[in-house]
């Protein structure tokens, strides 16, 4: 999906090694992130209609630090000849009749053990030729599957630049998506019977080596 942002979900346990005299540990909380997301993919005629759906809501913090709390949720919507395949196929693009994409920060709904959530909003975004448009979204999640929990723990050694350790506490469940979107001459809605409810809950912790700069692995920077 086109300018969908990848949320950030980075955590930590205790470092592997105990930290060097002096080194003071950057730990960073995700407190939760719930994410939703959903994909549409159906044909009426030759009309070939495509919506890649994914929202957010999540709490993040440092320690010491506030709890920053942020929403992202992001559309990509295409319209499509699904007749004109061959001419398709030898000029890429050629079938598409319109297609447009957005995100703001608007926050997912959610409850704590992924039964349902929602979203409706009203995104500013573009159309296939960078033209502004308006795209309204509404959607809803139920949960079908059962309460899927995992957990993820990582630890790495930067020989010269210091250590890593992160735990991720991971809930998921099969979801069932009802999507209404509004975008240009098109209003579009559908289902989705494989849609997915994930939350997460992680730490991150960070121990430089003394002296050492521009070491944040938590965030993919090693150093």
């Amino acid at each position: 999906m086109k300018r969908l942002a990848a949320i950030l979900a980075a955590l930590v346990l205790l470092p592997l090694t105990a930290p060097p005299a002096g080194a003071q540990p950057n730990i960073y909380h995700t407190i939760y992130n719930s994410h939703g997301s959903a994909n549409l993919d159906q044909t009426n005629g030759c009309e070939r209609v495509e919506i890649f759906l994914s929202s957010s809501v999540a709490a993040f913090a440092s320690q010491p630090g506030p709890v920053n709390k942020q929403g992202l949720t992001g559309v990509f919507v295409r319209v499509s000849d699904a007749c004109a395949g061959i001419a398709a196929a030898a000029a890429p693009g050629g079938s598409v009749l319109f297609q447009a994409d957005g995100q703001n920060f608007a926050p997912l709904v959610t409850d704590p053990r992924l039964e349902s959530a929602s979203i409706a909003t009203e995104l500013a975004g573009t159309d296939g030729d960078g033209n502004p448009v308006t795209i309204r979204v509404a959607a809803s999640w139920t949960g079908v599957g059962p309460l899927e929990h995992s957990t993820v723990n990582t630890h790495d050694h930067f020989p010269d630049v210091g250590n890593v350790s992160a735990t991720d506490n991971n809930l998921r469940r099969a979801a069932v998506a009802t999507l209404h979107v509004e975008a240009g001459p098109y209003s579009i809605s559908g289902t989705d019977s494989n849609a997915v409810l994930e939350r997460v809950k992680s730490r991150c912790v960070e121990v430089a080596r003394p002296g050492v700069e521009e070491f944040f692995p938590c965030f993919g920077f090693p150093g």
